[in-house]
């Protein structure tokens, strides 16, 4: 079964990847350099434009109440010190701040998952099987010497109902890297069922790759079913409303400056415009009019760094 495997920038260029925290320090500074030199609105739109189009710096947009320049994080982030943070998939921070995956595993949908597949371990940066690797014959470093290892036991011969695969004698109906034929390798998120790789729990194959569905925005709850990226997230195997929006009938609306839904579901500004939860006549006090809506395109990640540009966590 195919899967794509999820590597880091690193593995990609062999260099070594800045943290986010090394890396937020050089946007503010570039951010602020742009302030102090132009001050129109258009550089205005630009440097809110900039927090959504450097997510290797700032991971989104920062939001914050209309018509104000305070604010955290956007939609579907959390603040990690000064940094906001996708934790769904940070290896430094998976699924809260802090939280590290260790050495060979991935964030997934804010969970760890080990690189080896399900019934293989990792020895020295290698995914092994301990049920029939000689050099890691029942765990790591224990070596079988001129014997083999079947079931997890150096032996001279190899035991029944396992296949010699030269000095290795694996199980192929489970053991994951010997699924069905000696070096039949089963991919992340697999194990070997009845000498066939499967998605392991909590995996579910949807067009050829595992993912989870308990949190995979793309198939939440099932194959196929997408949440709204800008919008929503999928949270124990449902789309729901990312922070600082309300479901308002099958839309996530925020009530601030939503003219159909201006403070409440269903309270429809007609007309006029709304801001802060009230509908106006005008969106005089505010930086920014996106249609009927009062905002400020520098934290608002519904309309950032100009009008109906959204960022997507």
């Amino acid at each position: 079964m195919r899967r794509r495997p999820l590597r880091t920038s690193e593995a990609r260029s062999g260099h070594p990847r800045p943290r986010r925290a090394d890396r937020a320090p050089l946007l503010s500074a570039a951010l602020r350099a742009l302030a102090r030199h132009v001050g129109s609105t258009r550089a205005r739109g630009l440097r809110g434009l900039l927090a959504c189009a450097l997510p290797l710096a700032l991971a989104g947009c920062s939001g914050g109440p209309p018509g104000t320049s305070a604010g955290g994080c956007g939609p579907g982030l959390a603040l990690c010190g000064e940094v906001c943070i996708d934790t769904k998939n940070d290896d430094d921070h998976c699924g809260g701040c802090g939280q590290v995956c260790g050495a060979g595993s991935d964030c997934v949908g804010g969970i760890c998952v080990s690189e080896c597949p399900a019934g293989s371990i990792e020895c020295a940066g290698d995914c092994v099987s301990p049920q029939s690797d000689p050099q890691h014959c029942g765990g790591c470093g224990q070596g079988c010497g001129a014997q083999v290892c079947g079931a997890g036991v150096c032996s001279d011969v190899c035991p029944a109902g396992t296949v010699d695969c030269g000095s290795e004698c694996p199980d192929v109906s489970a053991d994951p890297l010997h699924c069905g034929s000696c070096d039949r390798r089963c991919d992340m998120g697999e194990a070997c069922v009845n000498g066939n790789c499967a998605c392991a729990e909590p995996f579910a194959a949807c067009d050829g790759d595992c993912v989870d569905l308990g949190s995979n925005d793309d198939h939440c709850g099932a194959c196929g079913n997408e949440c709204a990226g800008s919008s929503e997230l999928c949270v124990a195997a449902e789309c729901v409303c990312r922070a600082g929006l309300t479901r308002c009938g099958e839309r996530c609306v925020d009530l601030a400056r939503d003219p159909d839904h201006c403070g409440s579901c269903g309270n429809d500004c007609g007309g006029d415009v709304c801001g802060d939860g009230l509908c106006l006549e005008s969106c005089a006090g505010f930086p920014d009019q996106c249609g009927q809506s009062c905002t400020n395109t520098d934290v608002d990640p519904l309309h950032c760094g100009e009008c109906g540009e959204r960022c997507d966590a």
